[in-house]
């Protein structure tokens, strides 16, 4: 895991299901994440749905985390409140990387709706939306 990951996200391992921020401009941020045989967020060689929305929901927390840094200002809090229109298309295989993209789509106030994409060796394994709460950063 990058060390930069766990500075700004509010998970503690093994709750970290990112490894490495690709990239985080402003709307939009890649990051990836590898999960090891009997990982944590794994069963039989295979990646568990609902570890995949939660690695999008941290790539989220990281791009946010990203642009307060950037601003000098520490990270805001957020809460996942709600998943929508969600495909999963195949199943993710362990050892192999996940590409874990999203873009931002609206804020209405403290509200955040953001679109999701999975993708493993090129290939879609799911996709849909979030919603989330971000507060005012702590001081």
């Amino acid at each position: 895991m990058d060390p930069n990951v766990g500075d700004i996200l509010p998970q503690q391992p093994p709750m970290i299901l990112i490894d490495r921020i690709v990239s985080a401009h402003e709307g939009s941020a890649v990051a990836e994440k590898t999960f090891p045989h009997g990982a944590y967020g794994s069963h039989e060689g295979h990646v568990l749905e609902p570890a995949l929305i939660e690695c999008l929901a941290q790539t989220v927390a990281a791009l946010q985390g990203t642009l307060a840094r950037r601003a000098g200002e520490p990270p805001a809090p957020g809460l996942l409140g709600g998943v929508s229109d969600f495909a999963f298309h195949r199943t993710a295989a362990c050892g192999r990387v996940l590409r874990l993209a999203v873009a931002i789509e609206r804020h209405l106030g403290p509200l955040c709706l953001a679109r999701g994409r999975v993708e493993q060796d090129g290939d879609l394994v799911a996709e849909g939306s979030l919603t989330f709460r971000i507060d005012e950063p702590r001081r």
